[in-house]
């Protein structure tokens, strides 16, 4: 069943999304397939809200790869790269990548291809023509500065998703590529790019908006554009996954 499951994964890119203020009771659950160095890291968070957002992270990324792989939640194991990114120990034709913010945590998972997710809480009190600058490049910044002003905010954030889920799924930092990389800036459910390193990108990349309410702003990159992408909304009861159709978050 399991490599049936596998083989699911060379033709989708499955994402997952969370609510933190739901998942409350079964953190304890989660937080015990968690290995040595997860549980390290939980410990060194300040504030309860942060280490919970981690804890469900991790939790409901090795229940994810639980479904799909030979091993248990509990067996998993991660090696790190440079940036301190895990890397599946067990498989690295399977990519995955996780994000998470204020009440939403989201996984996206896949095999044979590169994979980025970004979710971000659109903050309403946040200038985005103070910051447009810093992130847009040239052709972006035209753009930006060419919208309506009640538009600025949401354009804003769907270009920082848009930028960091790809940088993410290149295995890249922000600050390596935020000016370089062009993105599309309306709420369109497939977005494109450009990236002045790299010609081929506006052909082999895919930007997906994630279907979320306007108090968030998302995207999931991949490299594979052939790969249909399958969203599912995760509850949980005593740390069991318990699946849910899709309808976004309202």
């Amino acid at each position: 069943m399991k490599q049936d499951r596998r083989e699911h994964l060379n033709g989708a890119v499955l994402v997952w999304l969370a609510q933190v203020s739901a998942s409350q009771d079964s953190l304890p659950f989660l937080e015990s397939c968690l290995d040595l160095h997860e549980h390290e890291r939980a410990t060194r968070f300040r504030f309860p809200e942060d280490r919970a957002r981690f804890v469900l992270g991790r939790g409901l990324l090795r229940k994810c790869l639980d479904c799909y792989l030979p091993q248990t939640a509990e067996k998993i194991e991660f090696v790190y790269t440079d940036r301190g990114r895990p890397v599946l120990q067990q498989d690295k034709t399977v990519q995955f990548s996780i994000s998470h913010t204020h009440d939403l945590v989201a996984i996206a998972l896949t095999a044979q291809a590169r994979v980025g997710i970004d979710l971000e809480y659109v903050q309403p009190n946040l200038d985005p023509l103070e910051l447009a600058g810093r992130i847009f490049s040239e052709e972006d910044l035209r753009s930006f500065q060419a919208l309506p002003r009640r538009e600025a905010l949401a354009a804003f954030f769907r270009a920082w998703t848009r930028k960091e889920a790809y940088l993410k799924a290149r295995g890249e930092g922000i600050a390596e590529g935020l000016r370089l990389v062009s993105v599309s800036l309306g709420p369109e459910e497939t977005a494109f790019l450009t990236d002045a390193r790299d010609e081929s990108a506006a052909q082999n990349w895919r930007l997906h908006t994630l279907p979320v309410s306007t108090e968030y702003a998302g995207c999931l990159a991949c490299d594979d554009g052939d790969k249909r992408v399958e969203y599912t909304f995760a509850r949980f009861k005593k740390g069991e996954i318990i699946r849910d159709s899709w309808s976004g978050f309202s």
